[in-house]
């Protein structure tokens, strides 16, 4: 998703008053920078669904611990995200 695309998807969910978590206060235009940040903090996101769910699906125990290492650092790539959007104010605190 472009920088334009996505301040407008911004702006068309403004116009219906609805909430959204990735935006800076007061602020409306989003760098390419802050919305690659964002998208990969999304896509982390579903990756961590995902990891839960086949993990919940596998009985052996080698894909058991393969699933885990994986989800560790999965999980650990998302923190860093996470904490780079807090730190430019992209997401508020409802995470």
């Amino acid at each position: 998703m472009n920088a334009d695309a996505y301040n407008h998807h911004i702006t068309e969910k403004e116009d219906k008053r609805q909430v959204m978590p990735f935006k800076r206060k007061g602020e409306r235009k989003l760098s390419s920078e802050d919305i690659f940040i964002l998208a990969t903090l999304e896509k982390l996101k579903k990756d961590l669904d995902t990891i839960h769910r086949s993990l919940d699906a596998v009985d052996d125990p080698d894909l058991i611990d393969s699933f885990i290492y994986e989800l560790n650092a999965v999980n650990m790539r998302y923190k860093v995200y996470l904490r780079m959007c807090k730190d430019k104010g992209l997401v508020s605190n409802i995470f």
